[in-house]
């Protein structure tokens, strides 16, 4: 009587099983957004998994169907429902223990439902068919075995091999592919802003000896023969990486970008001298679609393969032999399927002009990678922002259009647009960098500056430019009307409501975007520490301060820009020249989105005015 009202419960628990699975099959078919969302994908990660998903629990629980009907006349297609919840409960377990979403609800499930069918059946089959039956048989056998090695059957000794080699495989993928080790936090704040993790998703990290060594393996797809910095990213001496990537240990090590990479600033002041490094500045030297490209590019290559890759590894790092076959088998054939669908996520990019240095587009990421909205073919080419001195930008309207004034949306924002998730971003490096940020003051211009003409340019500067850009007018941070402008408007045509509808759907702390709004200007900025923000204008069209003060028509309508050699005289960094060409991206302001013209304020000024008013920003 005990048995049978064991299995009767067991056969409602299976059918109560079946019910959750329908329930979470519908949810996965109709709502896969919703699915996406509450385990910390990005909204509109694509859908057609979770209905797959969907449709594999569907066929599963059918499945179910004799075990709930007759499960004594079953006894080992009922085991097998009870393993598949195991197996379900393991692979929830290594989700959430390799940082990849928030599974907990459905570990909880099929956890649950295991322990609840296993012990039900336990208690309701005959005890020749019970699970602890047989492990303890296994158990005696070897016991026994290790008394008298002959006393074991060839079954039971292959039992206990089958089971020990599981083990061991299962604890070698754990350590090289699951385990987490701590993060690293910098004594150092400025270190920390420039090396340390904020916490990007796995779909966002490159494996660290993968990243060492493509510089090596495909030198002819970066446009210099200097490695990763040809693309302009920044080495300091006694780092492994360049500025902006931290290194993570995910069972093995990986980077992935942090905030520095696109706003860090780097200059000389003459071409003999020393690179000079500012935090918080405009990455005015990176080329971040040429990083992408040449990531995707590789990957491409019939090159990309394990002997090859593992080749150029063993040069930079000894593995083991079990390490060696985890990046042969696994690491390096993922990393190259990862590459390439990124690539085919990207590929909107090749119908747009080129971005160059120092730029990039802001929101179609968002838009088509991260949202997966219409492409609607708009060019949002966008000059590369400082960051620092952002205390006073408090409640200003943010972004180069003004489309957001509430400061931690914005920098949630920006987290996500590059791979952060709810699930994956480190609130606490995060905020830290982020407080750094608040108070950090741009650097001095680092040339003598003339005095008495900085002092007349002051007064010319309040009256043709103050009430706009200083920090003490109510004008500065608001938005002034495409109309009144004049300046390309590309960028801010690309930035929709329809994407201001989708960022305010997202509501997963601490990603809550609410602020969003559609604007038709861009925002009058402030412009401290402006020696170093060139060039100028949203999109980087003008190479320098004095060309900003000439009339549209006179402005270069080609220069090059990147090179890192400041230009004292006109403010902003040597634009022509053999070397600057060398280094620098053709920027021709014919093509759209890179449009020159508009912000005439201060072209009518005498040459004197101009030079004392050059001067006066110098100051800034």
């Amino acid at each position: 009587m005990r048995q049978d009202k064991a299995l009767l419960w067991f056969s409602r628990v299976v059918w109560l099983g079946i019910v959750f699975n329908l329930g979470f099959v519908a949810m996965q078919v109709f709502a896969p957004d919703f699915v996406n969302v509450a385990v910390g994908l990005r909204p509109g990660f694509p859908t057609v998994w979770n209905r797959a998903h969907g449709m594999m629990v569907l066929a599963l629980s059918v499945l179910y169907i004799p075990a709930a009907v007759n499960p004594r006349g079953y006894p080992g297609y009922s085991w097998m429902l009870v393993v598949s919840r195991l197996l379900a409960s393991v692979f929830w377990a290594w989700c959430i223990g390799s940082a990849q979403g928030a599974f907990g609800s459905y570990l909880a499930m099929d956890g649950a439902f295991c322990v609840a069918q296993g012990v039900l059946l336990q208690m309701g089959l005959p005890v020749e068919e019970r699970l602890p039956a047989n492990i303890v048989r296994l158990s005696t056998g070897i016991w026994n075995g290790v008394k008298n090695a002959f006393r074991l059957t060839k079954v039971q000794v292959a039992a206990a091999v089958i089971v020990v080699l599981l083990c061991v495989v299962g604890w070698i993928l754990y350590v090289n592919l699951m385990h987490r080790g701590p993060e690293i936090v910098y004594s150092d704040v400025v270190d920390h802003y420039k090396y340390a993790a904020i916490g990007l998703g796995p779909n966002s990290r490159l494996p660290y000896y993968i990243f060492q060594v493509l510089p090596d393996v495909f030198p002819d797809k970066l446009p210099g023969p200097d490695g990763y910095a040809s693309l302009g990213l920044i080495f300091e001496k006694g780092h492994t990486t360049p500025v902006g990537f931290s290194q993570r240990l995910f069972g093995y090590p990986v980077v992935e970008a942090n905030c520095s990479l696109c706003h860090t600033a780097v200059y000389r002041k003459t071409a003999d001298s020393p690179e000079v490094v500012v935090p918080g500045g405009p990455a005015h030297t990176l080329d971040l679609q040429g990083f992408q490209r040449f990531l995707y590019n590789a990957a491409a290559d019939a090159r990309f393969n394990p002997d090859t890759i593992m080749t150029a590894m063993t040069k930079v790092h000894k593995f083991s032999f079990t390490e060696g076959l985890i990046y042969r088998y696994l690491i390096v054939p993922a990393t190259k399927v990862a590459l390439l669908e990124q690539k085919a996520q990207y590929a909107w990019q090749d119908s747009r002009p080129q971005q160059g240095r120092g730029r990039t587009d802001t929101f179609n990421p968002t838009k088509l990678v991260v949202f997966h909205l219409p492409d609607d073919g708009t060019i949002g080419t966008t000059d590369l922002p400082q960051v620092w001195n952002q205390k006073p930008r408090e409640h200003m309207w943010l972004h180069w259009d003004g489309n957001n004034d509430e400061i931690t949306e914005r920098n949630y924002a920006a987290a996500m647009a590059v791979g952060a998730t709810p699930t994956s971003v480190l609130p606490d490096s995060f905020k830290r960098v982020t407080d750094f940020l608040w108070t950090l003051q741009p650097p001095a211009f680092p040339f003598p500056i003339d005095s008495a003409k900085a002092d007349r340019g002051a007064a010319i500067y309040q009256s043709q430019c103050g009430s706009c850009h200083s920090f003490s007018s109510k004008q500065t941070g608001q938005v002034e009307d495409i109309s009144e402008i004049g300046t390309d408007r590309h960028r801010m045509d690309s930035f929709s409501q329809a994407l201001v509808d989708r960022f305010h759907t997202f509501v997963t702390p601490p990603f809550v975007f609410t602020a969003y709004r559609k604007t038709n200007g861009y925002s009058r900025v402030p412009i401290d520490g402006i020696w170093l923000r060139g060039p100028y204008l949203h999109n980087g069209s003008v190479p320098n301060l004095r060309a900003l003060l000439m009339p549209p028509d006179q402005r270069p309508k080609l220069f090059y820009r990147g090179y890192d050699v400041l230009d004292p005289v006109n403010v902003g960094f040597v634009s022509d020249g053999p070397e600057a060409a060398k280094v620098g991206f053709r920027v021709d302001t014919m093509i759209p989105g890179n449009g020159n013209g508009g912000h005439d304020y201060g072209t009518n000024l005498s040459a004197a005015q101009k030079d004392d008013l050059v001067e006066y920003l110098k100051t800034l």
